[in-house]
C-alpha cells in the first residue's frame, strides 16, 4: 500500500502559484466558497492522480482525506479507508455520543484526552470508509476499545496510525492486511507544477 501526502500550508499562506496553476489548467475557482477549500480539494485530486487512480485495477482502492494544511491519499490492492484530522482545540463538548462507554472511558483516562479523541475518531472514520459506508454508521460501529486498550484489529480489518507530520495531526488507516505503508511526501510544487 502506498500513501501520498502533502503539507499544503505554503499554498494556504501564499496562494498565488496555486491560482496561476488553476488558470493554466483552465480551472475555475468560482465553484468553491473559500480558496482553502479549493486548495484542499484540488490537492486531493492531484494526489489521486499521482497515486495512479486513472490506471487503477478493478480491485484497487483509493481513499483521500484532508484536514487544515494536510492532504493524504492511500492506494492499495484491497479495500481501505483513511482519515486525517488536525488535533485542534475544540469546544468543551466533543461528540461523545459517537463512542461507546468503553471508548469514552479510554479517552478520559489518557494523558492527552483531546489527542485520544482524534486517535479514536480517525480510526472509526477510516473503518467506515473501508466499508464504503458514511458517517451515519458511526454509532453502530463496534467498540474500538477493549479492556482499556485501543484495538488494532476489528474483525478482518486492521487499524493503525501513520507517522505523517509532527504531532499536529492524527492519520489513521484501515486495511484488510496489517503492514507498513510506503509513505511518500510530496511538495506543493510536485502537486501544482508551475
Amino acid at each position: 500500500m502506498r500513501v501520498f501526502w502533502c503539507d499544503i500550508r505554503p499554498l494556504l499562506a501564499q496562494p498565488d502559484p496555486f491560482i496561476r496553476w488553476c488558470g493554466q489548467q483552465g480551472l475555475s475557482l468560482d465553484t468553491y466558497l473559500r480558496l482553502d477549500d479549493a486548495v484542499r480539494h484540488l490537492a486531493g485530486l492531484q494526489l489521486r492522480r499521482l497515486a495512479g487512480a486513472e490506471a487503477s485495477r478493478s480491485g484497487d482502492s483509493i481513499s483521500v482525506s484532508h484536514s487544515s494544511g494536510l492532504v493524504v491519499c492511500a492506494r492499495g490492492d484491497a479495500p481501505l479507508g483513511l482519515d486525517t484530522e488536525e488535533v485542534c482545540a475544540c469546544p468543551a463538548s466533543l461528540p461523545a455520543e459517537y463512542f461507546t462507554a468503553q471508548e469514552r472511558r479510554w479517552i478520559n483516562v489518557q494523558p492527552q484526552p483531546l489527542r485520544a479523541f482524534f486517535r479514536l475518531w480517525t480510526r472509526k472514520e477510516s473503518l467506515i470508509k473501508a466499508e464504503g459506508s458514511d458517517l451515519s454508521r458511526m454509532r453502530a460501529l463496534p467498540s474500538l476499545v477493549e479492556k482499556g486498550v485501543l484495538l488494532e484489529q476489528v474483525g478482518p480489518v486492521f487499524l493503525w496510525e501513520l507517522p505523517i507530520l509532527p504531532r499536529r495531526y492524527v492519520t489513521s488507516i484501515c486495511a484488510g492486511q496489517a503492514g507498513q505503508a510506503d509513505l511518500r511526501a510530496l511538495s506543493v510544487h510536485q502537486l501544482f507544477p508551475a
